[in-house]
C-alpha cells in the first residue's frame, strides 16, 4: 500500500500535456478504489499497451474521498486526467460544465456502445450529449453472513422481509451475539446510504428529484431517518465509534455484523474478509414486494478530460476498459456486473462471481429502468447526507435539526 500511495502521490501532477516518452503518446488514468481494484487495472493497462505499443498510460488511484477532492483542483484549473473513473452521482456536475469531453464522435467507431443495454447508455448523457460510458452495473442487495447466522442461532429469511421484519431481526442477531468475541451487531446503520434511501423513497411512490427540484419533503427524509434511532439506541446496529476503529475493513468481512445492505459487487470485496463466511444476496426490504424501488445503477463509468491533448487514445482506452473480453475476465464481477456482452463473453461466471449475475437476474422482474444522471450537485447533497447521518448516529443532533439542515443544505445547491 506504501508504494501505491508513493505512485499516487508521483502521478498526482502530471498532465496529458507533458512531452511524450520514447516517441509514445502518454495519456493519465485515474480512479478510486482499494489495492484490489488497483491491481486489476495494472493488469489490464499492461495488456491494452501491449495490444497499443505506441500509447503509455500512467496510472493513479485513491480512495473515494480524496480521489473526489483531486478532481475537483483538477477541474478548477482545466487540468483532469485524460481518463478518470466516473460515478453517477457527479456526471451532471462535471458533464455539465463542460469540464468532460462529448464522447459521440468516437462512438461507432473507436468505442462500440452495440454491446450495451439501450437502457444504459442514458445515463452517461448530458441534454443527450454523451460523457461517460457506464462499464457495469449493480444495484443494493440485503447481504447475510449464513454460518454466522448458524453459529447464532438465527434462522435465515427464505422470503422477502418487510422493513420492521428486517430490522426484528436484526435485534436477534445483536442479542445472540452481544456476548460474542468480537461482539456481533446486527449491522451497521442503513439509513446512512443515499442510494437505499432513494430505493425508500420509489417505495413509497416518490422520487428523490422531479426535474430540477427533490421529488419528497421534510417529513419522509424524517421518517427514514427516525427508523435508525430505537437500532442506535438498543445496540442492534455498530456502534459509529467502533465502525470508526475499523475504518478500511469491513464489518462483514470481519465478522462484526451479521447482515449489511450494501452493492451486490461488494459480495467479492467483503468476501476476502478474515471472517466472512458463506455470505448470501437477499432482496432489500420492501413492505410492498410489488414496489421494490430497485433498479440498476452504472457501479462505474469512465470519462475523458476535456482538456485532454490525446482524445482518440483516450478513447481507444474507455473501450478497451468497457468492451474488452481480457478485462472482463480480470474483473469479474468486482467493478459489477460487466455492462458490455463483449465482455461477459471473456469468462464463465462461478462462485461469488455468478451469484452477483444471479440475484440482478433474479430482480429483473421487479426492476425500474435504470435512473437518469442525478442534478448537479448530487454528491455534495451525498455527502452531506452521511455526514448529517452519522451525527445522528452519535447522538450530537436531533433528527428535526438533521433534516432541516439537509434541506437548506438541499435548497442552496439545486438553486445554483
Amino acid at each position: 500500500m506504501a508504494g501505491a500511495l508513493a505512485v499516487v502521490l508521483l502521478t498526482a501532477g502530471c498532465s496529458s500535456g507533458d512531452a511524450d516518452a520514447g516517441g509514445k503518446t502518454v495519456i493519465d488514468f485515474t480512479w478510486w478504489g482499494d489495492v484490489s481494484r488497483a491491481e486489476r487495472y495494472e493488469e489490464a493497462v499492461a495488456v491494452f499497451e501491449k495490444e497499443n505499443p505506441d500509447i503509455d498510460v500512467r496510472t493513479s488511484y485513491g480512495a473515494w474521498d480524496s480521489y473526489w477532492s483531486s478532481r475537483n483542483v483538477e477541474a478548477a484549473s482545466g487540468n483532469l486526467p485524460d481518463v478518470m473513473q466516473m460515478d453517477i452521482a457527479y456526471v451532471t456536475e462535471y458533464g455539465s460544465t463542460g469540464r468532460l469531453a462529448p464522447l459521440d464522435e468516437h462512438i461507432g467507431s473507436t468505442i462500440d456502445v452495440s454491446t450495451l443495454p439501450d437502457t444504459l447508455l442514458p445515463t452517461g448523457q448530458i441534454d443527450g450529449t454523451t460523457v461517460a460510458i457506464p462499464t457495469s452495473t449493480a444495484t443494493l442487495a440485503t447481504m447475510v453472513n449464513t454460518d454466522l447466522f448458524t453459529e447464532l442461532g438465527v434462522d435465515v429469511p427464505t422470503e422477502p422481509l418487510t422493513w420492521d421484519e428486517y430490522d426484528t431481526l436484526l435485534g436477534d442477531l445483536a442479542t445472540a451475539g452481544a456476548s460474542g468475541d468480537p461482539t456481533v451487531y446486527g449491522s451497521v446503520d442503513y439509513t446512512q446510504i443515499f442510494w437505499l434511501f432513494q430505493i425508500w423513497l420509489g417505495q413509497q411512490g416518490k422520487t428523490m428529484f422531479d426535474g430540477d427540484a427533490l421529488g419528497f419533503d421534510e417529513s419522509d427524509l424524517a421518517t427514514w431517518w427516525e427508523r435508525a434511532q430505537p437500532l442506535h439506541a438498543d445496540g442492534t446496529f455498530m456502534p459509529p465509534a467502533r465502525l470508526t476503529q475499523l475504518e478500511g475493513v469491513d464489518a462483514l468481512g470481519i465478522g462484526e455484523t451479521a447482515s449489511e445492505i450494501s452493492w451486490d459487487n461488494f459480495l467479492v470485496r467483503f468476501s476476502e474478509g478474515s471472517r466472512s463466511g458463506t455470505l448470501e444476496l437477499l432482496q432489500p426490504p420492501a413492505d410492498d414486494p410489488d414496489q421494490s424501488g430497485l433498479f440498476l445503477k452504472p457501479s462505474l463509468l469512465l470519462s475523458v478530460g476535456a482538456n485532454t491533448e490525446h482524445p482518440e487514445e483516450s478513447a481507444k482506452l474507455v473501450d478497451f476498459l468497457t468492451n474488452s473480453p481480457e478485462v472482463g475476465e480480470i474483473f469479474g464481477m468486482s467493478r459489477g456486473v460487466p455492462s458490455s456482452s463483449s465482455a461477459i463473453e471473456g469468462f464463465e461466471p462461478e462462485g461469488l462471481d455468478l451469484q452477483i449475475l444471479e440475484y440482478e437476474q433474479s430482480l429483473e422482474p421487479y426492476l425500474t429502468s435504470s435512473p437518469p444522471p442525478p442534478v448537479s450537485g448530487f454528491g455534495t447533497l451525498e455527502s452531506t447526507f452521511v455526514r448529517l447521518s452519522e451525527e445522528l448516529g452519535y447522538g450530537t443532533m436531533t433528527v428535526d435539526q438533521a433534516v432541516e439542515q439537509w434541506f437548506a443544505e438541499a435548497e442552496s445547491v439545486l438553486a445554483s
